[in-house]
């Protein structure tokens, strides 16, 4: 992996011109990555790379075909969806991570995730449910109709598009049923976690792949500052169409 610049302060002081040469660092280094969770990990360790005393943990996820899943990716939805009484079949998209790194060395690898490994998305009941996921794919426009009647399409406003997930204050932030949007009380206030924010977008494939990279900041992020990094959308995506259309989603 080649260096990139020399750390910036903050998230909040990034400029522009030091963000494009960030994404420019991680098109290149997408050239290297063979796979979809290979492409996904460089991009979160560049990411926190560049902003490691901003950040509590970066995640990347992408929604893959129960079906396509790695045995071990299976084992652990089989186990979720047991507890929570839902079914699922080959088709059912999971919302898997892909890629991660964090302030603890395990955070780093995701096969050491102990509850976000993979999320069925068996229903919009399901989701609806879950108030992070939910709000994320509300944040980037998803109407989740497309869940129970997947013939419909993923419901966007335009085809070529990207959003913007987020979560102005973790420790205070609540949905509509007055729960907290991050769940994970503890680790917001272990890691002092007070923005989260993401930015995601579709492949438009015969799949409906989603993906997201999702960022745990330890400073404030106004709205207008987290648009800055949705020019990431276009980039990770550019490196990653077609293993995505090639199906080649895991090392």
């Amino acid at each position: 992996m080649t260096q990139t610049e020399p750390h910036m302060l903050t998230l909040g002081s990034a400029k522009m011109t030091s963000l494009y040469s960030l994404f420019g660092n991680i098109q290149r280094e997408l050239a290297g990555a063979k796979t979809l969770d290979k492409a996904a990990q460089t991009c979160a360790d560049l990411l926190y790379h560049q902003f490691p005393d901003s950040l509590a943990l970066v995640r990347l996820y992408a929604t893959v075909p129960y079906g396509v899943l790695p045995q071990w990716n299976k084992d652990f939805v089989d186990g979720l969806a047991k507890a929570k009484q839902i079914s699922v079949s080959n088709r059912t998209p999971v919302l898997s991570l892909m890629g991660t790194r964090g302030a603890k060395a395990s955070w780093g690898d995701r096969k050491q995730s102990q509850g976000h490994v993979g999320i069925p998305l068996a229903s919009s009941a399901f989701v609806e449910s879950i108030p992070m996921v939910a709000r994320l794919f509300s944040d980037l426009g998803v109407k989740l109709d497309w869940i129970d009647k997947p013939e419909l399409g993923i419901n966007t406003t335009r085809a070529e598009w990207s959003g913007l997930f987020h979560v102005p204050d973790a420790k205070t932030t609540k949905d509509q049923k007055d729960r907290f949007i991050i769940p994970a009380q503890d680790f917001v206030s272990e890691q002092d976690v007070k923005t989260v924010f993401g930015v995601g977008g579709s492949y438009g494939d015969a799949n409906q792949t989603l993906f997201a990279a999702i960022l745990f900041t330890k400073e404030n992020i106004p709205k207008d500052v987290a648009e800055k990094f949705l020019p990431l959308v276009t980039t990770f995506k550019s490196g990653t169409t077609e293993m995505v259309k090639t199906g080649t989603m895991f090392n």
